[in-house]
């Protein structure tokens, strides 16, 4: 298993840098914990350790262990709070912050995670949407052109104790 925490961001926006930390894999099975890495601010061994004391087996495949129900579990060990899997189309009917599933294939049933935030810009009023890709290579791991990524699938998390924003577009 490859980790790595890059110490420079790449993005298609010009100075733009992501709220969240990218935690990085080269193992295709691994990046939704990679995303729950992510979006605890942790390593991604932490993660593999938490998933591992919640019954994910030490081997893969994982795509059918790592569900809904087990993704909210782990992402509770870290204070925050899942939805159930929606489906959508396109990035507007994303919620501000959540998990999603892009390069999704419904006969497998399996698709690739990474982060969707839509944040404020820090410089200006505008917000700015991007995903977090965890196994893309580092000229694409920020991705703002979400055209290329677009989501088939999302699960929209939050901090415990605060209540998401439920104003994404339709």
């Amino acid at each position: 298993m490859t980790v790595s925490i890059p110490t420079t961001v790449t993005s298609t926006a010009v100075g733009f840098q992501p709220a969240f930390k990218p935690v990085t894999t080269k193992d295709r099975h691994a990046c939704a914990l990679a995303a729950v890495a992510t979006l605890a601010s942790t390593t991604l061994e932490n993660v593999w350790q938490k998933a591992e004391e919640l019954g994910l087996p030490k081997t893969g495949p994982y795509a059918h262990v790592i569900d809904g129900d087990f993704l909210a579990k782990l992402l509770a060990q870290y204070s925050w709070v899942a939805t159930v899997w929606k489906a959508c189309e396109k990035p507007s009917q994303l919620p501000d912050l959540c998990m999603v599933m892009v390069d999704y294939d419904p006969e497998w049933e399996v698709g690739r995670y990474g982060v969707f935030h839509r944040a404020k810009g820090s410089h200006d009023a505008k917000f700015v949407e991007y995903v977090i890709d965890p196994t893309a290579s580092a000229d694409r791991l920020v991705r703002t052109d979400l055209n290329v990524l677009v989501p088939s699938w999302y699960i929209g998390v939050h901090p415990m104790g605060k209540t998401p924003n439920t104003t994404a577009k339709k």
